[in-house]
């Protein structure tokens, strides 16, 4: 399955609301300030697969979602995908420093 591919199929089971929450996600909500409807919207929207973790059916997705008219965030998205009819959110937050340089770019590890 082609990245394009998965990414359309993981689009298609959230926006039928086919998916699961998993609470390393809420507790990064709770703490960041973004919600399940932001992941959603960042997930279904314009988002890209930017790592494929194939051997554990994972994959990392950037989206972005709007805090409020005009001012829009990165989010990163680790979906599970093993299971052909349910896609688990197994976390989320908003990509920053010192683990992430850019929303697309880790930092290097010391």
């Amino acid at each position: 399955m082609s990245i394009e591919s998965l990414l359309e199929r993981i689009k298609r089971l959230v926006k039928d609301k086919h998916y699961r929450v998993k609470i390393h996600s809420v507790r990064h909500m709770i703490e960041e300030g973004f919600s399940e409807k932001n992941i959603v919207s960042a997930i279904t929207g314009d988002s890209k697969i930017i790592e494929l973790y194939d051997e554990d059916k994972r994959c990392l997705i950037l989206g972005k979602f709007l805090w409020y008219k005009g001012v829009d965030s990165p989010i990163h998205v680790v979906c599970d995908y093993s299971n052909k009819k349910i896609i688990d959110i197994v976390t989320a937050y908003i990509p920053q420093k010192p683990w992430w340089i850019s929303p697309t770019q880790r930092a290097r590890k010391q």
